[in-house]
């Protein structure tokens, strides 16, 4: 059974997310790097979105796209029983178009690796770009662009408990194809929910790309100035991109 179709459980498994946080930061790099003042924001391969719940609440304008309809479903339901407003839209995030623009877009949690190729990545670069105000920020949070001993992840577990309910989940990545970036994720979810006991695989194929393929591709875009990249914690400007990066994108004026 897929995972990306149970949103609860998914939900739980990523839940060592801290959104209040992270939109403490957003909002610190707004004010610095944006050449508007933010009042919406889009979320692309949004999922559960605890980041536009956050948004919300602190009043901006929200919309998230995915291509799971359980998974926007279940984000609108859980805005609605916080008494907020988020809009969603079923679309791919590598080749959409918005007739709605945005002050601010962001594809989190690593979703970017899921762009599989050079040709996807432009295009996707693009779409954005279209439902961006000029002088908005597109911020890609853990977005690798090497393979080294730092980058490559060693099998992972983590435990999950709440009443009634516990998941065991399991991560790893494998190298699939080294000359073209290629890797394998795969993730499990054990759960055991009211006695009941599941078992959930979901198995992708992620992409690195080369920092110079990542600013070519910027550049033939015509679409944004490359603003850097950010240690997620702190936002100290990083040289190199690590694991826990962020990386921001100014839509040109």
């Amino acid at each position: 059974m897929s995972i990306y179709r149970e949103p609860l459980y998914y939900e739980l498994a990523f839940s060592f997310v801290k959104p209040a946080k992270q939109i403490d930061l957003f909002e610190k790099l707004i004010k610095k790097y944006s050449a508007l003042k933010a009042k919406s924001f889009l979320d692309m391969g949004c999922g559960p979105s605890p980041q536009l719940l956050e948004l919300a609440k602190r009043g901006y304008a929200c919309t998230g796209t995915d291509l799971c309809p359980d998974m926007l479903a279940y984000l609108v339901k859980k805005a609605k029983d916080k008494n907020l407003t988020i809009k969603t839209k079923k679309t791919d995030f590598t080749d959409f178009i918005s007739k709605e623009k945005y002050d601010f877009a962001m594809m989190m949690m690593g979703t970017i690796g899921y762009i599989d190729s050079g040709k996807k990545l432009l295009s996707h670069l693009k779409s954005v770009g279209k439902c961006l105000n000029p002088g908005g920020l597109y911020l890609i949070e853990n977005f690798r662009t090497t393979r080294s001993r730092e980058h490559l992840f060693s099998p992972q577990t983590w435990l999950v408990k709440r009443k009634y309910l516990t998941i065991r989940v399991f991560y790893k990545i494998d190298i699939k194809d080294r000359l073209q970036g290629l890797e394998t994720e795969t993730i499990l979810l054990e759960v055991e929910d009211h006695g009941k006991k599941y078992l959930f695989k979901q198995q992708a194929s992620i992409k690195i790309f080369s920092p110079l393929e990542f600013l070519e591709a910027i550049k033939e875009s015509k679409m944004f100035d490359f603003l850097g990249w950010f240690n997620r914690e702190t936002l100290r400007s990083l040289e190199k991109p690590k694991i826990g990066n962020y990386t921001l994108l100014r839509r040109k004026l």
